[in-house]
């Protein structure tokens, strides 16, 4: 394989632009995947033709980064330059560069859809989407002012899952809600309706907001049900990952949809 070790190098620049800038992601329709299972995932979700691998120089002889880099196009990379592009220790250091991949939402699915407005911790935006993933959404749609989905930190929280969900951010969320067709369920600490008595029935979406601002007054208006998660006394709310995760998982549980290996 090819050596990198100078700052210089196009390649390298171009990772590192890519890394660190969402515009950039956006208008060259390329991500960049760090390690070993997101590349592998990649692979098997969309084959690995498009993609270029950059492995770290000391990891050139694992076994996994040698039988990923027998099916790219790969170069090795110093060092000390590899670890300038991100910020997993890791002691297999891998990461491509990949289409943005276009991942359609499926019809006659028996699933649900997410809708986020201004969740912007990139690590908890990849954790919703992983937790919606693994309880069988179909898609989620998120306002302009959340994290960038594409974002390093957002595909390691993600795990995966924006390769399998639709995932879609709108200039304005407000606007597209309308032609998205589920029914919006937003889920707020001091709704009266306990999520556990709701009516799930139908196609539907969970709405939740960032942990500071909650969801906007002009989202929560396309709300048809607002419901609350019940806890316990002096526990005024949980993390915005972990309420999603049980609204997606009592959507499961009344269906039994769920198949496979667990936790």
């Amino acid at each position: 394989m090819k050596q990198i070790n100078s700052t210089a190098n196009p390649l390298y620049k171009s990772v590192l632009r890519l890394t660190r800038s969402s515009r950039a992601r956006r208008e060259e329709g390329t991500i960049v995947l760090e390690g070993v299972h997101l590349v592998r995932a990649y692979f098997e979700r969309f084959g690995p033709e498009a993609l270029e691998l950059v492995v770290r120089k000391s990891a050139a002889t694992h076994p996994e980064v040698q039988e990923l880099a027998r099916k790219a196009t790969a170069v090795t990379m110093s060092d000390a330059l590899f670890d300038t592009l991100t910020s997993v220790a890791s002691p297999v250091g891998i990461l491509a560069l990949a289409p943005l991949p276009i991942v359609l939402t499926p019809i006659n699915l028996q699933s649900f859809q997410v809708w986020l407005d201004g969740i912007q911790d990139p690590g908890n935006l990849g954790a919703i989407l992983r937790s919606a993933a693994a309880a069988g959404a179909s898609a989620a749609h998120l306002s302009a002012d959340c994290a960038d989905p594409w974002s390093p930190k957002s595909l390691r929280g993600g795990m995966g899952a924006q390769l399998i969900l639709s995932v879609q951010q709108h200039d304005s969320l407000e606007i597209a809600a309308p032609n998205l067709s589920p029914r919006p369920i937003a889920c707020t600490a001091d709704a009266p309706l306990s999520l556990f008595e709701a009516d799930l029935t139908g196609d539907v979406a969970f709405v939740l907001g960032g942990e500071g601002g909650g969801i906007s007054e002009s989202i929560l208006a396309l709300a048809q049900q607002t419901v609350r998660i019940p806890m316990c006394d002096g526990i005024e709310s949980l993390n915005v990952g972990a309420a999603a995760a049980v609204c997606f998982y009592e959507w499961v549980r009344r269906r039994g949809v769920v198949s496979g290996t667990g936790f």
